[in-house]
């Protein structure tokens, strides 16, 4: 199940008249990533005001399964307790760029049709109360409900303005709160100078007996790659190890499984007061909910940033090895994405743990990780914890 869930938290609430350009900043906070290209369902119970975020990416709402992807978003609302939901179509990013009307409208339509009309709950249910269409900072009030006898779909209203998120109370609200913004993904003047970097390391294969301890590294790693983004690269503490080696020496001991599961669990203990066992580290994670993340391992936090950062350096570095020195840069790779699979996983984000999945199949075909991975994304198996509302 391709779907991200997600609460928005407590003093997040949706105001009475629902804004899309509210719902928008709503989703953006509750998702910690600024959406692209997707349908998100903003959910709504009768206990409480603050409200349950699902997105999944457009393109398989437009696939040939798409209603029974949309149903399976309302089913999850509605499991949780959920009584009504607004829905935004999120084309881009809903701000910038100027799409084609006609594109507009015929996406429009498509979802609309997948839709369930308007309706108010009743018998325990869950009832759709509006739908938007957000696109070159325009939103459009959109019909909802199946093909009618005549073949008519349904289309948008005349698109009024949509506020830019920095003007919405939402996010005034939550810088308020102490909250971090989501910010854009890694620029493309970034992920040229990771890949630049990638390409000039020489990452030794794992050292199977090695002592390592991945959470230093990863502390250090993140340390570099301030420095060498800042400009100011070179010897640091000890006079014979650069920021790069640094960088080489944390995906080195990434490549060793039992070290990449090592870092797992450390990251799982992060504002922790107790240890996990490592061997039931998943068993735990299912059945335990007082095993919470934290946020500097959530997506837009500061250590799934620096996991992503050495991902696109560990396959720069494995596109650039010569054939005999692949498998070093191979595994951290692997071994990141793992890494980074289970932490989306965690915060059921499964939209973005599967991406990663199928990602490791297009390097990987013949992957048996991959396969296993999936099961938890696509079944998917939730973990215990749930988001407080």
């Amino acid at each position: 199940m391709s779907t991200h869930l997600s609460a928005a938290g407590a003093g997040r609430p949706i105001r009475p008249a629902p804004d899309p350009a509210e719902l928008l900043a709503t989703a953006r906070l509750a998702l910690h990533r600024i959406p692209w290209d997707e349908v998100i369902v903003v959910g709504r119970g009768t206990t409480t005001s603050s409200p349950m975020v699902t997105s999944s990416p457009l393109s398989e709402l437009l696939a040939p399964r798409g209603a029974e992807q949309i149903r399976r978003h309302l089913e999850a609302l509605s499991g949780h307790g959920v009584r009504t939901a607004l829905v935004l179509v999120v084309l881009g990013d809903g701000q910038r760029g100027e799409p084609h009307a006609e594109e507009v409208t015929a996406i429009a339509a498509r979802i609309g049709a997948l839709l369930p009309a308007p309706a108010a709950a009743d018998g325990g249910g869950l009832a759709l109360e509006s739908t938007w269409v957000l696109a070159g900072g325009r939103s459009a009030r959109l019909s909802t409900g199946p093909v009618t006898e005549a073949g008519e779909l349904p289309v948008p209203e005349r698109p009024q303005p949509l506020r830019d998120f920095t003007e919405t109370h939402t996010a005034a609200r939550a810088v308020l709160d102490g909250h971090e913004l989501p910010s854009e993904d890694a620029s493309p003047a970034d992920l040229a100078a990771l890949t630049t970097l990638g390409a000039s390391l020489v990452v030794p294969a794992g050292d199977l007996a090695s002592a390592e301890d991945p959470g230093l590294l990863l502390e250090e790693a993140a340390s570099a790659l301030e420095r060498l983004r800042a400009g100011n690269a070179g010897p640091q503490d000890d006079a014979d190890v650069t920021d790069c080696e640094r960088i080489a020496r944390v995906l080195s001991a990434l490549a060793v499984d039992r070290l990449h599961w090592e870092l797992m669990a450390q990251l799982v203990e992060r504002g922790q007061s107790r240890r996990i066992d490592r061997e039931r580290l998943l068993q735990v994670l299912v059945s335990d909910p007082e095993w919470r993340p934290d946020p500097s391992v959530c997506a837009g936090g500061r250590h799934f940033r620096v996991l992503s950062a050495l991902r696109v350096v560990a396959a720069s570095a494995w596109d650039a090895a010569p054939p005999g020195a692949r498998g070093g840069p191979r595994d951290a790779w692997r071994g990141l994405t793992a890494l980074l699979v289970l932490l989306s996983w965690w915060n059921h984000r499964y939209a973005s743990a599967g991406a990663l999945v199928d990602d490791l199949l297009r390097r990987e075909p013949d992957s048996t990780l991959a396969p296993l991975l999936g099961r938890m994304t696509d079944t998917p198996i939730p973990p215990a914890w749930w988001p407080a509302p």
